[in-house]
């Protein structure tokens, strides 16, 4: 019996270094896949596809094995020995870790099958409002053309339908005005604004990843002085907005309209 306590004794306290570091690695890979995408160290494709969608649920999956098989040894350690040795809260933290680690994964994976793959959403798609030779500039390397694909069109339509163009009775002049405190008060970073044109072109980001979307906004005065707003909002990335652009326009336009406050 005590040759069988001691080598409990032994891979307990291996696993125990082994699953500690676990512990400490497997939260602090997220955090630095994810982190490192959002300040530029790397590009998405190893932040987002390769860190946290391929080698991420692996690191996930040996906190749970190592956590589960610690458990089972410090269980039989105890009727071995009749006390405990050991951390015995490590392989708990493992697993509320593990647990974690595959309820945001199953979170992902529904949200990427039920949300359509939109990129680029706007109110109107026969003329969506335009981006300036000098924003695309500034844009810098960026993945996607500012260029409307209309392939998207008919996703919007039959998912989004209520995303269209916004009437309202107010002048043109003043609606560009709140329309334009709109997107500063929510963080856009505004490009060029022209009051005159009635447009303007702004960029956001997200605070995961990095994500970065750009968003041009049109106003124009209508005949009868009513005045018409359009929006576009598209993905830089061609990666699964997961609904972030549709979500955007719809609350722009809801403030707009009188429908909803601007916080």
């Amino acid at each position: 019996m005590d040759t069988l306590t001691n080598i409990l004794r032994l891979v307990i306290q291996t696993l125990g270094w082994i699953l500690a570091l676990l512990v400490l690695a497997t939260p602090l890979w997220f955090l630095v896949a994810a982190l490192g995408t959002k300040l530029g160290f790397w590009g998405y494709e190893f932040g987002l596809d390769w860190m946290t969608l391929e080698t991420g649920p692996k690191l996930v999956l040996a906190c749970a094995v190592v956590g589960v098989l610690m458990g089972l040894l410090l269980i039989a350690y105890r009727f071995s020995a009749r006390r405990w040795f050991g951390v015995v809260s490590l392989p708990i933290l493992a697993l509320v870790i593990a647990g974690g680690g595959y309820a945001g994964r199953y979170v992902y994976d529904g949200l990427t099958a039920s949300r359509p793959y939109v990129l680029d959403v706007t109110t109107d798609a026969a003329e969506p409002p335009h981006f300036t030779a000098a924003y695309a500039s500034r844009r810098g390397n960026a993945q996607r053309s500012l260029d409307y694909d209309p392939s998207f069109a008919a996703a919007q339509a039959e998912h989004y339908p209520h995303l269209t163009s916004l009437i309202i009775g107010q002048d043109a002049s003043s609606a560009f005005r709140e329309a334009l405190l709109y997107a500063r008060d929510n963080g856009w970073r505004i490009g060029t604004a022209s009051d005159s044109a009635g447009m303007f072109e702004a960029g956001a980001e997200g605070l995961m990843y990095g994500f970065r979307d750009d968003i041009s906004v049109r106003v124009r005065e209508l005949e009868d002085g009513r005045t018409r707003i359009d929006i576009r909002s598209l993905a830089r990335q061609p990666v699964h907005d997961l609904g972030r652009n549709a979500r955007r326009v719809e609350r722009f336009l809801a403030v707009m309209g009188g429908e909803a406050d601007a916080g």
